[in-house]
């Protein structure tokens, strides 16, 4: 009779249980996700960002004119000199990590406003230096970190509001380097010849000052709320069946599955795979759940994308996988091809390896962590900071063979980059005799035919069998061998010449290379390599000038250095080309998956 009363009480619990999740149908639960717009205010986006790069950029860029004044007030050696030049160049590429997690803790727009009230101050402080060590510390190092944080963060808007259109977008951006380059030199002699180097600067901090407009235009992209649709069935029998699904988890990092907050209640940490089902293409079905800590809570948040939720390969369109946190929706560096600044339709020519398997806007969801709880939610502001700063200084990447022979290249690469931007305008006054005011037309010059050559870049590489890989490599090679000769120029007919050759030859190793980047590691650590490069670079970006001033003083004069520096930028070209030689690192893990799979299901069959 008792065994009778408990079997009774357990089938109306189980009535119980079944008419709750019933009625948790009847529930609607959103996802949150943010679509570029491909256009619009993007533009306006785009133009805010070009500006930013044309004052930040055109203001360090403009230094090979202001060496001259500021020397001549210090009465220093040019090695010193210099890295009053070079320390804000490399310091804001250094901290490209933790700008990256800032602007993903409290947005870009702060950040860019934060970043030109600081340089602006730093610059004005830097007129009242009493030497040239006190100018290093308060322009190079402060300045350099605030410079940073005005530069990476508008790039990073343009990406966030382009996906199609990304590389014209980004074109229109990196226009404002050249531009700057082209009006800041003359200008920042024009103003020193009049009123002096101190008010020269105090009139560049006031341009720097117009970043606080152009930030202000950034706003964050909103994300968008979307209906989440559940089919009851499914939800009933994934019940019925957790236990089995405990037993069945595979590990996140042997399935490349993506934490992902979807939906957050009580202790679910639901858990989707980066490759969402597509129609007609080779892309797995979306992941099951990972482990949950509570089954039937779990349970009840399984859903399945509806039909919207879902992308389409035939018909071109892709929608991003939604959060349920709309913060993290809108926090760019949850993006894995954010700093990515070309189009991804071009990665199918550009790159042969990292995306032949998977959708380019589906492979852009990174991992952002699982929220499980209300409590976990307020603690994703840090996680956002933390998560990025560890994702750009993982050097466990380095593993990959093909990015360690690109890292080691821009060693040397970058300790000739900055020598014609810094040293040209004195090397054609003080070795060729050349009229100061006319010199700084130089870097007019090479300013003009960079932004040609960013232009150019991405066309040539389309060309049959050429690549970005090749293009790069071959342009970084006569930039080399320019440098080089530049030692045997002569007058400013000769110089200007060399100016518009290497101006052109060099900027691919900047607008291709990050497309040689993603043909080596793909989008999904993409970031990461990014983060380790700008690391490497910063580091050497310190050293060059200086390295150069150091041979002008031995020497007295510039010829040394520019041979030298071109020796530098071939070596980088040579480690360039070793490239090709590696076999990448992403086949190695494609068979070793698909002989593990073998063995997989061999132990299954015994």
């Amino acid at each position: 009779m008792a065994s009778k009363q408990e079997l009774d009480k357990k089938q109306l619990e189980e009535q119980v249980r079944l008419k709750k999740i019933a009625d948790s149908h009847l529930e609607e639960e959103y996802e949150y996700v943010t679509e570029p717009p491909d256009g619009g205010f993007g533009w306006v986006i785009a133009i805010a960002a070009m500006l930013c790069n044309l004052v930040c950029d055109g203001t360090l860029f403009a230094f090979g004119t202001m060496k001259v004044y500021l020397q001549q007030h210090f009465g220093c050696s040019d090695m010193v000199i210099l890295m009053v030049g070079s320390v804000p160049c490399g310091v804001y590429l250094l901290v490209g990590p933790i700008v990256s997690g800032l602007a993903n803790r409290y947005g870009c727009r702060p950040i860019i406003i934060i970043g030109s009230i600081g340089a602006a101050a730093c610059m004005v402080l830097s007129t009242f230096s009493p030497n040239v060590g006190a100018m290093i510390i308060i322009y190079g190092i402060f300045g350099g970190v605030f410079f940073g944080m005005v530069y990476l963060p508008s790039v990073v808007m343009v990406s966030f509001y382009f996906d199609k259109k990304r590389a014209i977008a980004n074109g229109l951006v990196t226009a404002g380097t050249g531009l700057g380059a082209l009006s800041f030199g003359p200008l920042a002699n024009y103003l020193m010849k009049i009123y002096g180097w101190q008010a020269g600067i105090r009139i560049f901090a006031a341009i720097m000052l117009t970043c606080i407009g152009f930030g202000s235009i950034m706003r964050p992209l909103q994300p968008t709320k979307r209906l989440i649709k559940r089919e009851p069935e499914s939800e009933i029998s994934d019940m019925k069946n957790s236990k089995d699904e405990k037993q069945k988890t595979v590990p996140s990092e042997a399935a490349g599955e993506t934490n992902v907050p979807l939906l957050s209640a009580g202790n679910a940490s639901p858990r989707i795979n980066n490759s969402t089902a597509v129609s007609g293409s080779d892309i797995p079905p979306v992941a099951t759940l990972g482990t949950s800590s509570s089954p039937t809570v779990g349970s009840l948040r399984v859903r399945s994308l509806s039909s919207s939720s879902r992308v389409s390969a035939t018909s071109g369109g892709h929608l991003p996988h939604g959060v349920a946190n709309p913060e993290d929706a809108s926090r760019p560096f949850y993006k894995k091809d954010v700093l990515f600044t070309g189009s991804k339709s071009q990665l199918h020519h550009l790159s042969h390896t990292s995306l032949h398997n998977s959708n380019p806007y589906v492979a852009s969801v990174t991992n952002i962590p699982a929220l499980v709880d209300e409590e976990q939610k307020k603690d994703s502001a840090v996680k956002a900071f933390a998560d990025i700063l560890r994702t750009m200084t993982d050097f466990s990447i380095l593993k990959n063979k093909q990015l360690l022979l690109i890292c080691i290249g821009n060693i040397f690469s970058m300790l000739g980059y900055y020598l014609p931007i810094m040293c040209l305008v004195s090397y054609a006054s003080e070795d060729h005799k050349v009229d100061l005011t006319k010199a700084s037309f130089l870097l007019t010059i090479f300013g003009a035919f960079n932004t040609l050559g960013r232009f150019a870049g991405g066309p040539i590489a389309m060309i049959p069998h050429l690549s970005a890989l090749r293009v790069h490599n071959a342009l970084l090679f006569t930039a080399g061998v320019l440098t080089v000769l530049a030692a045997y120029t002569y007058n400013f007919t000769s110089c200007a010449v060399y100016a518009a050759l290497c101006g052109f030859a060099i900027a691919p190793h900047m607008s291709l290379l990050p497309s040689v980047i993603c043909d080596c590691v793909g989008l999904e650590r993409y970031t990461t390599a990014f983060g380790v490069l700008f690391l490497f670079r910063g580091v050497t970006s310190i050293i060059g000038p200086p390295a150069a001033g150091f041979l002008k003083d031995y020497t007295k004069k510039y010829d040394l250095a520019f041979v030298i520096g071109g020796a530098m930028i071939i070596i980088a070209s040579f480690f360039h080309m070793c490239i090709v030689c590696v076999k990448p690192d992403q086949e190695v893990d494609t068979v070793e998956s698909k002989n593990n799979e073998e063995a997989t299901q061999k132990n299954k069959l015994d």
